[in-house]
């Protein structure tokens, strides 16, 4: 375990290696949207190909160049979020999972901590029951984090910061979220959620939290003005640009925001929560295979 920030890490682009993985991802939303019809399936992954076959030496992180896929995708088909039923059976699973752990409310952010990355730690693309299974294995059997600056979290919570953004991922993995979220929200002055401006793979929206019925839980929530995973930044309204440029520290949950938030400069500091979930960003981070990170980075100069 390290407990070191992260000035060694350098910052990530999309990997060789991440084009079968973005293929098969291709393939996935257009068997969501075309169902039976195989010359719709067939060209919306003909999309999907064609703007990874122009974005794959752009320099962009895989995330960014999903989103571009995705994009094509629905210019073709005319159906924005493919994933749209799947995540709300998500929160419903997700929902009865955490309550199954029976840890809602508690003080210590160590478990806080543990909750949130279990969260993300889950594939929520397999089956969500059989994902789900394993829940309650992976926080009993002693979940350890390989990198733990989680005292770093604890020093600035305990100053009473002004501004905290607190960066949702997957939609189901908000409800491994809220505990977290309500320990900083009874620590910071202001605590704002962050989701997405639409649809993005299975990435939480304004409108799922409203569908789910959720949206009262928090205090204030902000999307990204666009749709996309992870920190679509030539997309990105104003008003969430300065309010990341204004944060007295953002809590980033997940990986595409990891890849996508990392590399950007920010004057304030950034908690990131993840675990590292394929070989590239395994190989990038010189980490053991599926690890977990608390991993804080200090603010940088904005030039």
């Amino acid at each position: 375990m390290t407990t070191s920030s992260a000035n060694d890490i350098q910052a990530p682009t999309m990997f060789p290696e991440c084009g079968t993985c973005l293929t098969g991802l291709a393939r996935m939303a257009a068997e969501l949207v075309a169902g039976e019809d195989s010359d719709l399936r067939t060209r919306a992954e003909r999309a999907a190909r064609d703007a990874l076959d122009r974005e794959a030496c752009s320099g962009l992180t895989s995330p960014e160049v999903a989103n571009r896929m995705l994009r094509a995708m629905a210019r073709v088909t005319g159906v924005a979020d493919p994933f749209e039923v799947y995540k709300r059976k998500e929160m419903a699973l997700a929902s009865t999972a955490v309550r199954s752990l029976g840890i809602d409310g508690t003080p210590d952010l160590s478990a806080l901590l543990r909750l949130a990355v279990l969260g993300n730690s889950l594939d929520f693309f397999r089956p969500p029951p059989e994902a789900f299974a394993e829940l309650e294995r992976f926080y009993r059997g002693g979940l350890r984090f390989h990198r733990d600056d989680s005292a770093r979290l604890a020093e600035t919570l305990a100053t009473r910061p002004e501004l905290v953004i607190y960066l949702t991922d997957n939609a189901g993995e908000v409800l491994f979220d809220l505990p977290l979220y309500d320990h900083i929200r009874a620590r910071a002055q202001r605590t704002v959620l962050g989701v997405k401006g639409g649809p993005a793979l299975n990435d939480l929206t304004r409108a799922d939290l409203e569908q789910a019925g959720l949206a009262g839980r928090f205090a204030e929530i902000v999307d990204t003005g666009t749709d996309g995973a992870g920190l679509d930044w030539s997309r990105l309204s104003d008003e969430f640009t300065a309010l990341l440029d204004r944060a007295d520290l953002v809590v980033s949950k997940g990986m595409a925001n990891f890849e996508t938030l990392y590399p950007r400069p920010l004057p304030g500091p950034v908690f990131f929560v993840f675990k590292v979930k394929c070989r590239p960003i395994q190989d990038w981070l010189k980490a053991p295979a599926e690890s977990y990170w608390a991993l804080w980075r200090d603010g940088r100069p904005v030039r």
